[in-house]
């Protein structure tokens, strides 16, 4: 007897056991495809060059430089922090940065699940993780890459999913707490770049208009917001300097978007595309702010992040990565049914916002996709980055030549790195007179400009001709340069001809010694 009623408990935790399995069934599958599709990313080499700025500048701050001041960045300063943080704990190869991208996208993907199970239900749910799955896992948008969008994309989507999933319920404080944790990932977003302030702002909007809406609540978000940057916004300012910082956070990037007014989409459309949105997003929010289902807030949410590449108007996929959060559940609840009786200016108001969406997603169009989704074998496609690396992992083709179809600099950036190597002169003091920075940290060169890729040092210090006469000044004992900096930046050619020998060329990139150098470094035949 009391086997039979131990095999009937075995038997009931088994079907317990069997339907929990099944209730989370529906979030391990695209968790799975997630993973699956992120494999490759761990095989990547060191070839993209904002990687190597970032990568750079955290390695400068480990060694005690100041941020904004000794070396510069044009992000708010967590983006550092964290790079360093990584290389701290994990080192600089680009499976140990990739990490960390990974889990942000994986945080990202629980967030999705939280917000669509409860907005949207289950298979909807299901749908939104799909979609995100595959663009996070993916190098469509770069998510792989340690970019500020691969990592504020968590923190922001956690701030949406516990916003829209409270915000019509009632408090239960006097001064509710979740608006506390609403403000605080807000602001760990903004503190990664600043384009976090428009999600910022549009859940500002929801929580003054939509649901119970109290001033209590807009209150706790935005002092949380501003405490938690001004805690490092203050100290950045102390040490460095009002003009300095106001320069890398704003000014910098006013200079940078004006540049881009002659881009495929004017800036005049561009500005009025931005207020038509805005018009409809706040009077949609408006009509509807007495809802108690808030999935159309969603629309809201994707309308105002798109807006963000709309306004750069530049060719970069990542940009996009901060909209695939609430672009992807606005698309999963498309046919979601309203309340029955519901009248046509909630329909007309549904419509408004997929208008706006439309209109910003139209404008966010010049960003693009990186490696295009095409099975023609190229140097940068879906064919070379999947099959490549399942080729690479069943030994058909060695690692190297599957890294090395990633950027002609890759085996140009090694075979250099192997020759300052062989010849002693890791850790020396250079010049990479170049957009590509990795050369600093394959031979943990010393970085004397103020930043790592030239161009950011011609719009810190002055162009043609000032960031050229601060190499004289700082006489490195290296410079490399490549054919394609050379060529946009020339001034430096007059540098390398009065004080440095060329002793090492790989494809384009050039390796240049000082003059009294050569002879220790070469032997006293020199270049023979």
């Amino acid at each position: 007897m009391a086997a039979a009623a131990g095999g009937r408990c075995r038997a009931a935790a088994s079907r317990a056991s069997t339907y929990r399995l099944r209730l989370r069934i529906w979030l391990i599958g695209p968790l799975v495809l997630y993973g699956l599709l992120r494999i490759p990313s761990f095989l990547e080499p060191h070839w993209y060059t904002d990687e190597a700025g970032y990568v750079t500048t955290a390695r400068a701050l480990l060694q005690g430089k100041v941020l904004y001041s000794q070396i510069w960045t044009n992000k708010p300063p967590l983006q550092i922090w964290t790079v360093a943080a990584a290389i701290h704990f994990l080192g600089t190869s680009e499976a140990a940065l990739h990490i960390l991208t990974f889990l942000t996208g994986l945080l990202t993907l629980l967030a999705i699940a939280y917000a669509a199970d409860r907005l949207l239900g289950r298979r909807r749910a299901v749908v939104a993780l799909v979609l995100a799955a595959i663009m996070l896992g993916t190098p469509l948008l770069d998510a792989e890459l340690i970019l500020p969008e691969s990592l504020l994309i968590a923190p922001m989507a956690w701030a949406g999913a516990l916003l829209l999933t409270r915000v019509v319920a009632p408090d239960t404080r006097r001064w509710p707490l979740w608006p506390v944790a609403v403000g605080a990932l807000a602001a760990v977003g903004i503190a990664y770049q600043q384009t976090a302030l428009a999600d910022t702002c549009v859940f500002g909007l929801i929580l003054a208009i939509v649901g119970r809406a109290t001033w209590r609540r807009v209150a706790v978000y935005a002092g949380t917001v501003v405490a938690i940057t001004a805690a490092w916004l203050i100290p950045a300012v102390v040490t460095a300097g009002a003009g300095r910082v106001a320069y890398a956070l704003v000014g910098y990037w006013v200079q940078f978007t004006q540049g881009q007014a002659h881009a495929a989409i004017p800036m005049v459309i561009r500005a009025i595309v931005v207020l038509v949105v805005l018009t409809l997003v706040v009077s949609a929010t408006w009509l509807r702010r007495r809802d108690r289902d808030v999935s159309w807030a969603l629309w809201v949410w994707a309308a105002v992040a798109l807006l963000v590449p709309a306004v750069a108007g530049q060719p970069y996929p990542h940009y996009l990565l901060p909209s695939l959060v609430p672009t992807a559940l606005a698309l999963s609840s498309l046919g979601l049914r309203l309340p029955a009786g519901a009248r046509s200016p909630r329909r007309l108001v549904g419509a408004a916002l997929m208008v706006a969406t439309g209109l910003a997603l139209v404008g966010a169009a010049p960003t693009g996709l990186d490696w295009p989704p095409a099975f023609a074998v190229g140097n940068h496609s879906f064919a070379t980055y999947y099959f490549g690396a399942v080729s690479t992992l069943t030994r058909g083709q060695s690692l190297t030549t599957y890294q090395d179809q990633f950027d002609a600099r890759v085996p140009e950036d090694s075979e250099v790195a192997a020759w300052i190597r062989a010849h002693g002169l890791e850790g020396s003091s250079a010049v990479v007179w170049s957009a590509d920075a990795w050369l600093y940290d394959l031979d943990d060169l010393q970085l004397l400009l103020p930043t790592p890729p030239i161009y950011n040092d011609e719009h810190l210090l002055g162009s043609d001709g000032p960031v050229a006469e601060r190499v004289a000044e700082l006489e490195p004992a290296l410079v490399i340069t490549d054919g394609d900096s050379v060529t946009n930046w020339p001034e430096i050619s007059s540098v390398l001809a009065t004080g440095y020998t060329q002793v090492n060329q790989s494809g384009t990139e050039i390796v240049w010694l000082r003059d009294d150098l050569v002879a220790s470094v070469m032997g006293p035949t020199g270049l023979g």
